[in-house]
């Protein structure tokens, strides 16, 4: 199965000439396009329709494409999905609902619960650098960093307390296993201890 980086798709990637609208998304996506199909080509220049999935800040698009021929014009298409549209598509993949706690006192400024736990989704599951949510979110990539880890520790009780699945073969299984063993590597006692047993025991049950 390909990981993530061998599904980036650029527009060097592809012929200019023949998908200039195409080409035009990737440029403006600047590495963060994924090519879900070619339809069985060898090459990306084929006369296929491709698949390709744009992730950006807060927007999804589908793009369904075939190049332009001596018979046409390029075939170009782009659906921008809906945030419900996102949302039962993580669902479908097995990526956590963002989680939100009502407020008991005084916010503040920041809270792992609230921004914490959207940049740990971002970055975890969506795959978005510091830097891009530090741009998005107009904070420093250190606060952004800070949250990230402290949802870190939140997420992983999550898997623990059974809150989230973290069941074997679902798409971000290892994801989840990576989740544990950082929390486990950040911390003693008996946090460490339950972290390390259900990532031993998601392991054996593969």
């Amino acid at each position: 199965m390909a990981g993530k980086e061998d599904l980036l798709l650029k527009s060097d990637d592809i012929d200019r000439m023949r998908r200039p609208r195409l080409a035009e998304m990737l440029d403006i996506a600047e590495g963060s396009a994924y090519l879900l199909s070619a339809e069985g080509q060898s090459t990306l220049a084929s006369d296929e329709c491709m698949t390709v999935l744009i992730v950006s800040a807060g927007t999804w698009g589908l793009i369904t494409d075939t190049p332009a021929s001596l018979e046409g014009g390029e075939n170009y298409q782009i659906t921008v999905l809906t945030e419900e549209a996102r949302q039962n598509l993580k669902r479908l993949l097995g990526v956590p609902e963002k989680v939100r706690k009502e407020s008991t006192g005084r916010p503040k400024k920041y809270s792992a619960e609230r921004e914490g736990m959207d940049i740990f989704l971002a970055h975890t599951y969506e795959g978005q650098s510091i830097k891009s949510i530090a741009m998005e979110r107009d904070m420093s990539p250190t606060t952004v960093q800070k949250l990230l880890n402290e949802a870190r520790f939140l997420a992983a009780d999550h898997l623990v307390d059974g809150s989230w699945s973290a069941t074997p073969g679902t798409p971000n299984y290892q994801k989840n296993l990576a989740v544990l063993a950082w929390a486990a590597a950040h911390t003693t006692g008996e946090k460490k201890a339950a972290y390390e047993r259900l990532q031993q025991e998601l392991e054996k049950s593969v």
